[in-house]
C-alpha cells in the first residue's frame, strides 16, 4: 500500500457541480496524503482533440484517460467519485478498493427531468436498459453511495437497488470565507431582485421577467446573471461572463434584496444557497433537492414553477415588510453555517471515507484470522 497517497478524489468539474468541488477542494488538498484529479472530459491539445472525434465519442474517452491517470497513481486505501459516471467507466476500480460515490441526482432522476433539461433520453429500451445495469452495477460495486440530498439519496434506493445501509446524504458546501454576511441593516433605495440561472429559460427566467413587466417594473429592479442571450430593458440589467465566486457577482449577492429562481427543473441549488449565506431571503422552486435547503416562511418561500401568481405573492410578501425580509435572510445565513458549509462538507465526507476504510481493514483481518 503506498503510504504518500491513501485517499484519492475523483471529481466531475461541470456547472454546479463544479462549485460543489470547487469549495471542498482546498480542504481536500490541505490533508496529508490525498490525491486529487478533475475530470472535464476534455483534453486540450490531445490526441483526441486532434482527432476531432464526435463529442459523445471524445468526451468519454478523454474521461477514461483522466481516470486512468488518477488510478494509475495508487494504490489507494478508499476512493472518492463526484459524480457517478466516472466511476462507471472505472467499475473494476470501485469494486477492488472501499469507494464513496458522491452525487446531485441519477440518471433515473435526470430523464425524468429530460424536457427541460434539454437531456435526449436514448429510444431504443435495449439501450436504456444496458446503462441502467452499468450504473446499477456501479452503484452496487461501491461502499457507500451518498446523496446531496433526501431526493437522490431515495433514487438510489428505489430505482437501483442500493441498499439503505450503504446510502447517505451529505449536501454539498460553500466557502463561507468569501460568502460573508453583508451589513444591510440601513439600506434604502429601490429593491433589487437577484436572479443566477446559466440556462435562462429552465432556471425560469423568461416566469419572473413576466412578473416583472406586468406587476414589479417601476417598483423594483432585476439583476439577471446568466449565459442566455437577453436585452436590458427598464428597470432589468443583465450580465454575462461571470466567473463562480467573482468579486462582480458577489457585489450583486451584495446589493441585492432578495434571491429569486423559479427553476422549472433541477437538482439541487448551490446558487440559492451562496444568497441564504448572504443573508438573503430566497424564492425558489420546491423541484428536486431544493426543498432540503428552503425552510418556508422562515429562509423563504418554494414555488409551484408553474404558478406565476405563487411568484408575485412571494415577491410582494418580501417588498410589503422589509424588516420581516431582512430577518429571513438572517435566519438563512445560520442555516448555511449549520448545514452548508463547505469545511463542514468535507470533514463530512473525510470521516465517512475513514468508515469504509476501516470496515474493509477489518474483514480482510477477519478473513485472514478465519
Amino acid at each position: 500500500m503506498s503510504s504518500s497517497r491513501r485517499i484519492c478524489f475523483i471529481v466531475e468539474r461541470q456547472v454546479g457541480i463544479g462549485s460543489a468541488a470547487m469549495a471542498i477542494e482546498p480542504h481536500v488538498r490541505s490533508r496529508p496524503n490525498t490525491d486529487w484529479t478533475d475530470v472535464t472530459y476534455t483534453q486540450p491539445g490531445g490526441l483526441i482533440e486532434r482527432l476531432r472525434l464526435p463529442a459523445r465519442l471524445g468526451g468519454p474517452l478523454a474521461g477514461f484517460l483522466q481516470t486512468g491517470a488518477a488510478l494509475r497513481r495508487g494504490p489507494f486505501e478508499s476512493l472518492f467519485f463526484l459524480t457517478h459516471n466516472p466511476a462507471v467507466m472505472r467499475q473494476d476500480a470501485v469494486a477492488r478498493t472501499p469507494t464513496l460515490l458522491w452525487t446531485d441526482v441519477t440518471p433515473a432522476l435526470l430523464d425524468a427531468q429530460a424536457r427541460d433539461y434539454e437531456h435526449k433520453v436514448d429510444s431504443s429500451r435495449l439501450v436504456r436498459a444496458m446503462k441502467k445495469a452499468m450504473v446499477r452495477r456501479t452503484l452496487h460495486r461501491a461502499s457507500l453511495c451518498v446523496g446531496w440530498s433526501e431526493w437522490a439519496r431515495r433514487s438510489l434506493v428505489s430505482d437501483y437497488g442500493v441498499p439503505e445501509e450503504r446510502t447517505a446524504v451529505v449536501p454539498p458546501g460553500i466557502d463561507l470565507s468569501r460568502w460573508q454576511l453583508p451589513e444591510r441593516s440601513h439600506k434604502t433605495g429601490t429593491p433589487r431582485l437577484l436572479f443566477v440561472g446559466g440556462d435562462f429559460e429552465r432556471k425560469g427566467g423568461r416566469a419572473l421577467l413576466d412578473v416583472f413587466r406586468s406587476h414589479l417594473r417601476g417598483r423594483v429592479e432585476l439583476d439577471i446573471v446568466t449565459r442566455g442571450v437577453l436585452q436590458e430593458e427598464e428597470g432589468v440589467r443583465v450580465h454575462r461572463g461571470l466567473d463562480p465566486g467573482s468579486a462582480p457577482l458577489l457585489d450583486l449577492y451584495r446589493n441585492a434584496s432578495a434571491f429569486v429562481l423559479p427553476t422549472r427543473a433541477d437538482c439541487f441549488s448551490i446558487a440559492s444557497i451562496e444568497a441564504m449565506a448572504m443573508g438573503l431571503p430566497v424564492v425558489v422552486s420546491g423541484v428536486g433537492g431544493i426543498p432540503e435547503i428552503v425552510d418556508p416562511g422562515r429562509t423563504g418561500f418554494l414555488l409551484d414553477p408553474s404558478d406565476g401568481r405563487e411568484l408575485r405573492q412571494a415577491v410582494e410578501s418580501l417588498l410589503a415588510d422589509p424588516e420581516a425580509a431582512r430577518a429571513m435572510g438572517l435566519r438563512a445565513r445560520l442555516v448555511v453555517e449549520e448545514r452548508f458549509d463547505a469545511k463542514k462538507t468535507a470533514e463530512r465526507l473525510f470521516a465517512l471515507l475513514s468508515s469504509i476504510a476501516q470496515k474493509n481493514k477489518d474483514a480482510i483481518k477477519a478473513r485472514a484470522s478465519a
